[in-house]
């Protein structure tokens, strides 16, 4: 632990055996979003070199979690001595009766061996909330958990690695309430959130060399590398969170390069944009892309064509113009969770019907939850299986077979040995409830059998849609909405990555024939950064603006 560079604060699980200190530990870790680097220990001699190791490399330990009977000592003995570092905030599980569920001396929380979900975690939010230090950011999240508006608002926090407890109601008529630092925000956009909590890295200006669309893997690579390499003005444009549908993966990243033994995904997304923005990339979050002109008004007089910008319109999510112009933009916003379809889908969209499964998700369901899965790729399988293992009643809704599904192999063995309930040949026409809950689908099969099946939730992953109908103003030439680039553009051929529109560049799943893995989408960014390069290169005026170079250093760069 010493000389690293990871500054998150420190949660130290102490278990009874080495097995379910691991299993609590990677559970905390997942429901906060890799917020905090949580360290498992089997004994208290472990938990004490851990707390130990913390102290030197200065480390704030931000909670102690102790089983009762640890195999060297006693849990409480650990809790009590750990009291001498605060502000670590302590949680006992005890079998004890009279300890469960109760507070004991010098603050000592107290839940059961095997604690409830629904104990459990409110219990851990409040108490990393309550031990926070001065100076470091407070949120509190006030309102139905179930709802559509706590729901984006708890979903935005989580992608963006924001500690924050959920309790209690708003007042009347205000659906969430959020309180950050003491000051309260009612039914905030994700834009004012995003700015309250200081995640936006965006000046105002108007001019950049570069604009990228998509903050996943291929737009963060492509913009640190326009930053890094080539000294370009860049501005990520995002619609919503670092690391676009990729930061929701379930799945640990095993794949990567550098990551002999994996890494959240959320986690590499958060890694990605630290790395830009110390290359000074500026950053803009819950905006979207609405159009792209390009702008044409120069003459140059000596026959070569004229100096060519662009200009790109975004609306942040309270509908506020954001308008720039860019010599290049990179399209790598990859695409959209696909509806399903089925009757009153959208009624319940956020409150009880979803497009994402992120594993606090799964840390907020219980044994008497029946969740449906809707999806036969491998979203869907990590998804069901991930639901399946807090025994909750799964049911997997697919088209066709499971056999002749998209799913890896390994995953159509896990469900078929799990106690997942596979309905194949079978999908959803209508989705039910009462007072804006959902409480039921009414499903058929090929056949034509219909059948009305209870839920709790339906998580809706079907593949993805990209959303480029603002490009068509600017002509990029599309197939099935999918940007079209290099060989492919009809007409004349153009380079790798570039489009039928000069200085429009693409990378990552927005791409026609782009290989829909993250890996592999970083390396499109890298290369699409690569080909705007050369472009410049090739094109030097592009980068000036009514005269003017829009980042001195260019001026020199390609003098």
């Amino acid at each position: 632990m010493p000389g690293t560079t990871d500054r998150r604060a420190t949660i130290v699980v102490a278990g009874a055996d080495r097995w379910s200190a691991q299993d609590l530990a990677e559970r905390i870790e997942r429901y906060f979003a890799d917020a905090y680097e949580v360290l498992s220990a089997a004994t208290r001699r472990e938990a004490e070199q851990v707390l130990e190791g913390a102290a030197s490399a200065e480390r704030r330990v931000a909670a102690v979690v102790a089983a009762e009977d640890l195999s060297d000592g006693s849990g409480l003995d650990l809790l009590r001595e750990t009291g001498a570092v605060p502000p670590a905030g302590r949680l006992l599980l005890s079998d004890s009766a009279t300890r469960a569920g109760a507070e004991g001396q010098d603050g000592i929380q107290v839940l059961s061996a095997r604690p409830d979900e629904d104990d459990l975690w409110p219990r851990l939010e409040r108490m990393l909330y309550d031990t926070a230090p001065p100076g470091e950011r407070r949120v509190v999240v006030q309102g139905d958990r179930r709802s559509a508006a706590v729901y984006r608002v708890v979903r935005f926090l989580l992608l963006n690695h924001i500690p924050f407890t959920v309790e209690g109601m708003p007042v009347a008529e205000v659906e969430v309430a959020v309180e950050i630092d003491g000051r309260q925000l009612l039914n905030p956009r994700l834009i004012t959130l995003a700015k309250a909590l200081q995640l936006t890295r965006y000046s105002g200006e108007s001019d950049f060399d570069v604009v990228v669309v998509g903050g996943g893997p291929a737009g963060l690579t492509a913009a640190i590398n326009h930053a890094g390499l080539f000294g370009h003005k860049v501005l990520i444009i995002e619609n919503e969170a670092p690391g676009g549908a990729a930061g929701t993966a379930v799945n640990v990243i095993d794949n990567h390069f550098g990551f002999p033994y994996g890494i959240a995904a959320g986690d590499l997304a958060q890694r990605g944009l630290r790395q830009a923005l110390h290359k000074n990339v500026q950053w803009l979050p819950a905006a979207r892309a609405r159009e792209l002109l390009t702008l044409e008004d120069r003459v140059t007089g000596d026959g070569q064509p004229p100096p060519r910008r662009l200009r790109l319109t975004a609306r942040t999510d309270d509908d506020q113009k954001v308008e720039v112009s860019a010599a290049a933009v990179v399209v790598a916003c990859g695409a959209a969770a696909r509806r399903q379809g089925g009757k009153h889908e959208t009624d319940y969209e956020n409150q009880g019907v979803y497009y994402m499964a992120l594993p606090a998700d799964a840390e907020q369901v219980s044994e008497n939850d029946k969740i449906v899965v809707v999806g036969a790729g491998d979203t869907a399988g990590r998804a069901a299986l991930m639901f399946a293992a807090t025994d909750a009643k799964v049911t997997l809704v697919i088209r066709n077979t499971l056999d002749k599904s998209a799913m890896l192999p390994s995953l159509v063995e896990a469900i078929k040995e799990s106690t997942i309930r596979v309905r194949p040949n079978t999908e959803i026409v209508e989705y039910l409830g009462t007072n804006g809950r959902l409480t039921g689908v009414r499903v058929k099969t090929r056949k034509r059998l219909e059948e009305t099946l209870p839920v709790t939730a339906v998580y809706v992953l079907i593949g993805a849609d990209p959303d480029t109908s603002w490009l068509e103003n600017a002509r990029v030439e599309l197939k099935n909405k999918y940007v079209v680039t290099g060989t492919d553009v009809s007409g004349t051929a153009v380079p790798a990555y570039a489009t039928s529109v000069p200085g429009v560049f693409a990378a990552g799943d927005v791409r026609y024939r782009g290989v829909r893995r993250i890996a592999m989408a970083a390396g499109e960014g890298a290369a699409a950064a690569l080909a705007v390069h050369n472009y410049f290169t090739g094109r030097p005026q592009v980068l000036r603006t009514d005269g003017v170079t829009a980042n001195a250093a260019l001026g020199a760069y390609y003098a």
